[in-house]
């Protein structure tokens, strides 16, 4: 059932500090508390202020056992809003203690459930909206968590106690004072382990009135994280899944992104070509007061400037109808990894019927009734790809089912790779890839199933790409590297195969290597981004018959022969197109 517009939404709907979005910020409780002189303030703010259209600012009332008081958080209030910029609340559920990693309130405890309370009151009183920060989510493991979990798993104990937290507490006592407040859980990037630390995709957004999306990767390769940057709007796409309309806006920060400029703006870049109504810049006290961090106001602020000019030009993101199940695990983050790799994905809580290709990665077998609906979309002449983990963890019901592949105990390392021109009748070729790659060993049946891409070992050929014929429609076996990243690593001839199998539904596929990222729209516009270090060519293979190609930003025109458009790129450049 569609939530009733509270009156937090119908303001958000009627301004926006920009023609397509809104921007915000986020102000710490520390970052709250230590506004005590105006004046002074306001020459600081003006870094910040001066460069960005700021449209909101999120006020903190609480983090770490640190309180703003009433009073202090109406001055502040009153503060930005003589500015014209519209504040809401926010709260931090993490406990005093941080060295032991990020600690969360403990929800077993009486007490710091009444800490909860108390801060989502304060809110209530004083705001029509409060924004949780990311770290609500349950990671205590004292004694009385310990005693209160008994035989269920940390995973079943956490989402049963969030779950009532949300209702009974958060809702129940933000409505009681506030019949309007509009609560949003922010939600972070990682969602491939929600589950675990109590994050439900499948019941808090409708228990809350809105979510909201972390969107940062800062640094992909030397960070504990190791997000690949296409996150940034896959996870936007997601969310967007699991609350449709009601997925508020991205957030980042500057964090591990002094390294180069660009990966600080990246994240804002793919958090609006994803379509966010807002963009939050965390945090306050970061912009404007660490020296580390100084440019980065007058970027962002200039990178929203060139967004605007053409985001209203896009329209609906499409992509590959990429489906993990709200409770799902495996492969994390291989959507974004293939992202890197040129492919377009959409993203599905729910099994997306009715799609002419399915991706199906190791995380969609954790739906019990994926054989089913898989067989559902074949019949009806879908394809549907699915990855090595995939099979692995389908066992030999895929075998039995759909093909006769079986992923099997033993490895290979692979650098030279083969394709086919005749359906797999027979491979070709020998391609270099950039680095050897470890893969598993996939067994089929020959001439049962057929193989478009292979690596090659001494006297032996590994499968990267299997399909085969079932109904109506065709299934794909992707054999994926140990190491995710290392897709990185297979020559575009290679990644061509991929992109082909994933793309049929779409009006166009990209050839080329590794490291560009491309965005698509249902009007026949579409953005392409290099991540690489130098110049790269890439080559369109449009599916209508399309003659011209336009740069949005430049007015600069292509023709188009044979339904295909070779492009340079420049790294860290959009490329926004317009294709007719």
């Amino acid at each position: 059932m569609e939530k009733m517009k509270n009156k937090g939404l119908i303001e958000r709907e009627q301004k926006m500090s920009y023609k397509n979005f809104n921007v915000a910020v986020y102000c710490p409780v520390g970052n709250v508390n230590e506004i005590q002189d105006l004046e002074e303030f306001d020459r600081r703010f003006a870094l910040l202020y001066k460069n960005v259209k700021l449209g909101r600012a999120y006020l903190e009332c609480f983090r770490g056992m640190e309180w703003a008081t009433k009073e202090q958080l109406l001055k502040v209030k009153a503060y930005f809003e003589s500015k014209g910029i519209a504040t809401s609340g926010g709260i931090t559920t993490c406990a005093a203690d941080q060295n032991d990693g990020f600690n969360s309130l403990c929800y077993s405890s009486e007490e710091d459930v009444e800490i909860l309370r108390k801060a989502v009151a304060l809110n209530a009183e004083v705001f029509d909206e409060l924004i949780f920060d990311d770290f609500y989510f349950y990671n205590c493991r004292c004694r009385k968590c310990i005693e209160q979990k008994g035989t269920k798993t940390w995973k079943e104990f956490r989402l049963e106690k969030m779950k009532y937290i949300t209702e009974e507490v958060v809702m129940k006592t933000a409505k009681s004072i506030n019949p309007e407040m509009n609560v949003i859980i922010k939600y972070p990037q990682w969602f491939e382990v929600y589950n675990e630390t109590g994050y439900d995709l499948t019941t808090q957004p409708q228990i809350a009135d809105t979510i909201y999306t972390g969107t940062e990767t800062r640094n992909p390769d030397y960070a504990g994280q190791h997000l690949p940057k296409y996150l940034s709007y896959f996870v936007m796409r997601y969310l967007e899944s699991a609350a449709p309309g009601r997925n508020l806006g991205g957030w980042f920060d500057p964090y591990e992104c002094t390294y180069n400029l660009t990966s600080y703006l990246e994240q804002g870049y793919l958090t609006l070509f994803a379509k966010a109504r807002e963009v939050t810049l965390f945090c306050l006290g970061s912009l404007i007061e660490a020296p580390d961090f100084r440019l980065f106001p007058a970027a962002v602020g200039e990178m929203f400037e060139e967004v605007d000019e053409y985001l209203s030009e896009l329209g609906n993101p499409i992509g590959v109808a990429a489906y993990r199940p709200g409770h799902s695990a495996g492969e994390d983050n291989l959507h974004s990894y293939l992202g890197m790799c040129g492919i377009p994905f959409e993203a599905h809580m729910h099994y997306p019927e009715g799609e002419k290709v399915v991706f199906l990665a190791e995380s969609a077998a954790d739906d019990g009734e994926i054989v089913d609906k898989m067989k559902d979309s074949l019949m009806k002449g879908c394809d549907v790809v699915v990855t090595s983990g995939f099979v692995e963890k389908l066992g030999e019901v895929f075998r039995h089912e759909f093909m006769n592949v079986s992923y099997t105990s033993r490895k290979a390392i692979v650098s030279e790779y083969a394709g086919t021109d005749n359906c797999g009748i027979n491979i070709f070729g020998k391609y270099q890839g950039e680095k050897p790659v470890l893969i598993p060993q996939m067994s089929f049946c020959t001439n049962d199933v057929w193989e478009l891409a292979a690596g090659y070992g001494t006297g032996n050929n590994f499968p990267i790409v299997l399909r085969c014929t079932y109904a109506e429609g065709h299934l794909y076996v992707v054999t994926i590297p140990d190491n995710m990243g290392d897709l990185y690593h297979y020559p575009a001839a290679v990644l061509s195969v991929i992109r082909k199998a994933l793309c049929t539904g779409l009006p166009v596929h990209m050839e080329g290597n590794s490291g560009i990222q491309m965005f698509l729209y249902d009007n026949n516009k579409l953005i392409l981004r290099s991540d690489v270090a130098y110049y790269e060519h890439v080559t369109l293979h449009f599916k209508e018959d399309v003659k011209t190609v336009k740069e949005l930003t430049t007015g600069r025109t292509y023709e188009v022969k044979d339904h295909e458009l070779t492009l340079q790129l420049s790294s860290c450049v959009n490329y926004v197109l317009s294709y007719m």
